[in-house]
């Protein structure tokens, strides 16, 4: 009777070490900076969305050493601009890591030689479309491609003009961790209302959203988004202030948001912030 005891009570306090390691643990998101982020996940899962850095001017010199963004194991990308993916063969060559896009952009891409050709198809180089989920981290982290309203083209390769590729149409992405943490990367969008049900079908922790304008949303038509669409509790603004033409700011994002009752994180290129 008493091993029995004694064994209930060791399970007991194993059980509780374990919970207490688990909630101790958290989310990590880094904003290397315009559209590049590498989340880490609970259980130490790594993935980074747009690997545009090397070229980026307002990408903090630490990163362009893309060694220093350590352990990578999936790679999403939005779509096909370089500022959103120019480093993509490198870090795959790098790291090894399964990579996302949108059926076209990903066969282009491997058509081209970014991707290597020693990736499978659905294996390590992951074809997808918008409403899709896939769980290539394992069935915890679920990862759904969405909408978004811009352009998406590839470069000819060694072409000195201004030629490009078609290379899909341009997503965004839903992560839900293994903790229930549920991010939205938006890619490069304009603000449009089906954005409206990406909100309702996801609860969404933490957005990461552009503001910078020209090419994208401005910090009106973010808030917009942020507010009537998505209805995230928390938001980090991204691609702005990388480029003359890109003006918004955070601080315009925080006054039309008004009183949404989203935060507005401030975070600035290379910062992490924890959940």
């Amino acid at each position: 009777m008493k091993s029995v005891y004694m064994r209930v009570v060791l399970g007991l306090l194993t059980t509780l070490l374990i919970v207490g390691k688990a909630s101790a643990s958290q989310v990590e998101v880094l904003w290397i900076g315009h559209a590049a982020t590498k989340v880490t996940t609970v259980t130490g899962k790594t993935i980074l969305i747009d690997p545009g850095i090397t070229t980026i001017p307002t990408s903090p010199e630490k990163y362009k050493d893309l060694n220093n963004l350590g352990k990578i194991d999936l790679v999403l990308v939005t779509h096909g601009h370089p500022d959103h993916m120019a480093d993509l063969s490198a870090v795959l060559a790098k790291t090894g890591a399964k990579v996302v896009a949108n059926h076209e952009l990903v066969e282009q891409a491997a058509s081209l030689g970014i991707i290597p050709a020693s990736y499978q198809f659905l294996k390590e180089r992951i074809a997808m479309n918008k409403g899709g989920t896939i769980t290539p981290l394992g069935p915890e982290i679920k990862i759904t491609m969405v909408p978004a309203d811009h352009s998406s083209s590839l470069p000819v390769p060694g072409s000195d003009t201004n030629k490009y590729l078609y290379a899909g149409e341009p997503v965004g992405y839903v992560i839900e961790l293994e903790n229930g943490f549920t991010i939205y990367h938006s890619g490069d969008t304009n603000v449009f209302t089906d954005m409206g049900l990406i909100g309702r079908a996801h609860k969404i922790d933490l957005a990461l959203v552009c503001i910078g304008g020209h090419f994208t949303m401005d910090p009106k038509g973010a808030a917009l988004a942020l507010s009537e669409f998505l209805k995230p509790r928390q938001v980090i603004p991204i691609h702005y202030g990388t480029y003359p033409v890109l003006t918004g700011t955070p601080e315009q994002l925080k006054k039309e948001l008004g009183g949404s009752g989203i935060k507005v994180l401030d975070v600035k290129p290379g910062q992490s912030v924890k959940f």
